[in-house]
Formats: structure tokens, sequence, C-alpha cells
């Protein structure tokens, strides 16, 4: 992977002298949304940064108890960074949502972007927020950059049969087993990474292998038979969903749900 990943601490403590083109977001699904966002600063350049989370703030946020329960990720790290890379992203600022980044202010936040790197260019949706309550929205910080000479597109949202694109649809979708509807929301047919997940054995051929999802906090498409590609090996078989967990006849390390025509990308 040719990707530049830099952990926030480093970021921190080792100013860039690059000037970039950033984005911030969560960026789970990687959804159609995320790919106008990231467009536009590959577009625009240079060296188009992708400032994101290793673990989904929601996620660690009701791990803690201070929000309702976290349905799970559509995607793992390496899948978005997967992605990330094959749009043109040279690279990625990674920050651990901790109790203590958690309290940073929103200017506080802008100001550290500022100081570390030379932001050449800022997209963001436009109903992007971020900070401590949220407390800094799309057009403060629009108007904060302009101050400080730094262009800062909001981009409107991606729209699909008359409504916003989004992670939170994409995974209604999924959970539900709208998979037609899922691919057309991200772009691609959407896929399941079990490389970071042990298998259990069990009785049946056709279900001779076990995948617990519900182990990673990633979600998988409502109980069903489904036609997939596995990985490697780009095996077409059948996978069986039951209660977040995939039974399935060879091991894998990635899947395809190919219900979907038209839309063939791994990740």
């Amino acid at each position: 992977m040719s990707l530049r990943i830099i952990e926030w601490p480093d970021f921190l403590k080792d100013p860039d002298p690059e000037s970039a083109a950033m984005t911030i977001g969560v960026f789970d699904g990687v959804h159609l949304g995320h790919r106008s966002l990231i467009g536009k600063i590959v577009i625009r350049g240079p060296n188009p940064t992708v400032v994101t989370f290793r673990e989904n703030p929601k996620k660690v946020a009701a791990a803690s108890g201070n929000t309702a329960a976290f349905e799970g990720d559509l995607y793992s790290l390496r899948q978005k960074l997967l992605v990330f890379e094959s749009l043109g992203v040279s690279r990625v600022i990674l920050i651990d949502f901790s109790p203590e980044f958690s309290k940073l202010k929103g200017l506080e936040f802008l100001d550290l972007l500022e100081e570390r790197a030379k932001v050449a260019f800022l997209a963001i949706g436009c109903n992007f927020r971020c900070g401590f309550r949220q407390d800094a929205d799309a057009v403060f910080i629009k108007e904060i950059n302009g101050r400080r000479g730094i262009p800062t597109e909001l981009v409107q949202p991606v729209t699909l049969q008359s409504e916003p694109v989004s992670s939170s649809r994409l995974r209604s979708a999924v959970i539900s087993g709208g998979l037609e509807l899922a691919a057309s929301l991200a772009g691609r047919n959407f896929c399941l990474d079990l490389s970071d997940i042990k298998p259990v054995s069990s009785g049946s051929d056709e279900r001779k292998f076990v995948y617990d999802l519900r182990s990673v906090q990633r979600i998988t498409p409502a109980a069903g038979s489904y036609s997939v590609v596995i990985n490697p090996g780009g095996i077409t078989c059948r996978a069986y969903t039951e209660n977040g967990k995939v039974f399935l006849p060879f091991r894998a390390e990635s899947l395809e749900f190919i219900q979907a025509a038209g839309n063939s990308n791994q990740f």
C-alpha cells in the first residue's frame, strides 16, 4: 500500500511541511457522498489528505455508555484505507477517538490542523460538525478558514431517489438485506472484510466456516442466503447469514455480495 498513514500523536509532534488539500470525516462505507468529498480534494490537490478515525466515534461513545447502542461498522479500517487509495488519496491522518480528544473544541481542532499542516484547501459536507458537543458547524469552519486564507468548500449532500446518501441509510439497507440499494448508495457491491476474524468450523459442508461479525462490531446483511464472491480465489458460492454470523463453505479474507449487477470492485 503506497498510502501514507500518519497517527494523530505523530502528526502533532512532527509538523508536515507539505501543503495539503484535506477532508474530514468518519467515512464509514465510503459511499457516494464520501466519494464526492474525496473527489474534491483529489482534483484540487495538492497531497490529497483524509483526516479520519481509527474507530467510529459513535462506537466509542456507545461503549462508554454515553449514547445508545451502536449497530456496527459497515467497513473495517482496512477496507476504508483501500478505498481511499483507489480514489487517489495520498495520505491519511488517523485519530484515536479518546476521551481526551472528545473534549477538544472545534476551534482547537482547527487550530491544530493549521499549526501542524499547511492546509491549502478543505472540503467538508455542509452538515459537518466537529468539536466538543459538536460546537463547530460547517459555516463556522468556513468563516474561520476564510479569515486564515484557507479556501473551504461546503459540499452539498449527494442524493439518490430524492433522499440524501448517508452511512446510516447505507447501514439500514444492508441490515434489511437491501443489497441492491446498498450497492447504489456505495457505488460498489457491499463487501465484508473477514481478514481479522478467526472462523469456527461447523458440521455442514455448505456452512463449514462460521465468521462472527459481532466479535468486531461490524454488520451483516439480514438473515438469508446470498450469492457471493470469495477472495482470495474469486470463487462464487452461497453465503448464509444469521444473527450477525456468516456461514461459508470455504475460508475467506473477504467476500463480495453480487446480487446487484454491474458492481464488481472487491472493496
